[in-house]
């Protein structure tokens, strides 16, 4: 289940607290409703029966025959109905009920009022001087059904208020946490390279304070990690001079020993040597890439870099392994030379050191500001893990190469994307790197 984020968690709870008032008005506007028209109608049943009782007792008393007034022609279920009734309990006239509903009896002054039937709301007046009381009823459907009236043009505008509040809310929560949001961004970009602190002065005071401490701890961790670096860098530094003597005494001590058993042990020693100045140069590199060197606001032709880059790296043995393919016209990405040195450097080095010695090596770029190394050899499973810190394959790599790649990339605004079986095959290893630039044809 997709969780919420924190202004559509605050639209919902809103809503349902909101809708929570909303019943509860509801129910109250129901009861007061029901209450009033009761009130309403009953007080309009009164009226009508004091109305009518001296006028259907003027009538009785002057019909001397006894004769009834006709019986109109009405739904009983919508209509009034009334009795007139004698002191002495008798009825003297009524509406023709179809034996659909029978009165009350009324026997004496005692049972005058308000009365409910399952069907009717029934009022009964006291005698009058004639001798005659009137019981009226008012059928409950017609009371009913103006409820329902009445409860329906209150509840259809309530109703639309729903969604309304519920976009309304979501508007307000995305206003009111929209500082959040910045906050949120701010975070994402800060990273090894970057981390200035947050500028919070527009938001609201709990944000200031969270800011404030993240800016604490960012501060702790610049210190932290110049330290670290400094410490990478200065030794890499002081370590590259002796290893530098001690390779070259390695290599002239080897023109002067002819046992084989001591040769062997000279070139055990110069191999160990040749991978710490390795190393060296990678803790330097390391160094440089933390540092940002990525970055350039210039663009450069990486198609004429890379031409200088692989004269300079590529060793004279391995010269013939190298195939290049390069367009005619510039290549333009931003990215600082020495640090797409370092890039392509690595790559050309882990292709050599890495790939099959049967097949050559293809450096490539265009079009656009895209640049590709590859390599023959086995396909290469979980391609994701590769460019972790010291994260490394079979061989006597360092784990660094392809980290410092995807760092200084990173930082020029790439992307490093690994490949394995190589494109059209079904082995080998590619890396693709995409840079911002223009490419030949003037895009972006």
């Amino acid at each position: 289940m997709r969780r919420l984020n924190l202004s559509q968690r605050v639209t919902l709870f809103t809503t349902l607290g909101l809708a929570v008032i909303w019943l509860a008005a509801i129910l109250l506007m129901s009861s007061v409703l029901w209450s009033e028209e009761e009130e309403m109608f009953d007080q309009q049943l009164a009226e009508t029966a004091h109305v009518l009782l001296p006028l259907l007792s003027h009538v009785e008393m002057a019909d001397a025959a006894g004769l009834r007034a006709p019986q109109p022609s009405f739904d009983i279920d919508e209509a009034l109905i009334y009795r007139l009734i004698g002191r002495d309990g008798q009825v003297v006239q009524q509406v023709d009920m179809g034996g659909r509903m029978s009165l009350p009896d009324l026997p004496d002054l005692s049972d005058a009022g308000f009365s409910t039937s399952s069907d009717y709301r029934i009022y009964a007046t006291q005698f009058n001087a004639a001798g005659h009381a009137l019981q009226l009823a008012a059928p409950m459907a017609e009371r009913r059904e103006a409820f329902r009236e009445g409860m329906l043009g209150f509840l259809l505008p309530m109703l639309a208020l729903l969604p309304l509040t519920w976009l309304l809310v979501g508007w307000i929560a995305r206003r009111a946490l929209a500082p959040m949001r910045e906050l949120r961004a701010e975070i994402s970009t800060r990273d090894g390279s970057r981390l200035d602190a947050i500028d919070a002065s527009d938001w609201p005071e709990d944000l200031v304070r969270i800011a404030g401490t993240l800016n604490g701890f960012m501060a702790r961790l610049t210190q932290a990690l110049e330290a670290e670096r400094a410490f990478a860098t200065n030794a890499a530094h002081e370590l590259r001079t002796p290893v530098a003597i001690a390779l070259a005494q390695v290599q002239q001590l080897r023109t002067e020993i002819t046992s084989p058993d001591q040769i062997g042990r000279i070139e055990a020693l110069e191999r160990a040597l040749q991978r710490m100045r390795r190393l060296v140069a990678r803790l330097l590199q390391l160094a440089r890439a933390d540092a940002g060197v990525g970055f350039s606001t210039k663009e450069q032709d990486i198609a004429a870099l890379t031409q200088l880059v692989l004269a300079d790296v590529v060793p004279r043995f391995a010269a013939d392994r190298i195939k290049l393919a390069l367009p005619d016209a510039p290549v333009l990405a931003r990215i600082d030379p020495d640090a797409y040195a370092i890039v392509l450097g690595n790559l050309v080095e882990n292709a050599l050191q890495h790939g099959s010695v049967t097949e050559g090596i293809t450096v490539s770029s265009g079009p656009g500001p895209v640049l590709e190394v590859g390599n023959g050899g086995p396909v290469i499973r979980n391609l994701d893990g590769l460019p972790r810190r010291f994260s490394r394959r079979d061989g006597d790599g360092f784990g660094l190469g392809l980290h410092i790649c995807e760092q200084i990339v990173q930082q020029a605004g790439g992307r490093l994307e690994l490949l394995s079986p190589l494109p059209g095959r079904n082995e080998g290893f590619m890396v693709r790197i995409h840079l911002q630039g223009t490419a030949p044809d003037g895009s972006a």
